[in-house]
């Protein structure tokens, strides 16, 4: 009977480790993650996988095929717990499996993207004015936000990366 396990890969070599490991014949699963990034104050959507290192692999437990899996380009080792391989629930990979789109990916680009209209009350997460609430003027493209943040008895207008603010 073949169960699932877990391959941890060398450091940014998932994809690299999928492949070879696809190549012997080896049934891999490798959850990937479509999701908005900012990268130098900008959103992008960037497909990663969604457990960094960690890829799954099917196995039958009486296969002579597990010797390989350590020389795989890509390939860090089996997670063990004591001597044993680390055994990953069926229910899970289908979870992960049922929850992706045709070509294996998981979307969660709407959930992680953050529109701001005019008129929003938001808090400041980060910088100089970290846990202030304020107000939207307006969302600046797709990376910044401009605000009103009522100091000194009057209103200041203030840009921040959409990062730097939160819905209230």
């Amino acid at each position: 009977m073949s169960k699932w396990y877990l391959i941890h890969s060398k450091p940014k070599q998932e994809y690299r480790a999928f492949e070879h490991l696809e190549n012997q014949g080896f049934d891999v699963y490798l959850p990937q993650l479509q999701a908005f990034k900012l990268k130098k104050g900008k959103q992008e959507k960037e497909i990663e996988p969604l457990f960094p290192r960690y890829l799954f692999i099917q196995l039958n437990e009486t296969s002579s095929a597990w010797h390989k899996i350590h020389s795989t380009r890509g390939v860090s080792g089996l997670v063990r717990f004591a001597e044993f391989p680390a055994e990953v629930p069926e229910g899970l990979i289908n979870q992960l499996k049922n929850q992706a789109n045709p070509d294996g990916i998981i979307d969660k680009t709407g959930e992680f993207q953050t529109i701001f209209n005019a008129g929003d009350l938001v808090t400041i997460t980060e910088g100089s004015f970290i846990g202030l609430e304020a107000i939207v003027k307006e969302q600046d493209g797709d990376q910044r936000v401009q605000i009103l943040i009522s100091m000194l008895g009057q209103q200041q207008n203030i840009k921040l990366p959409l990062s730097a603010v939160s819905p209230l």
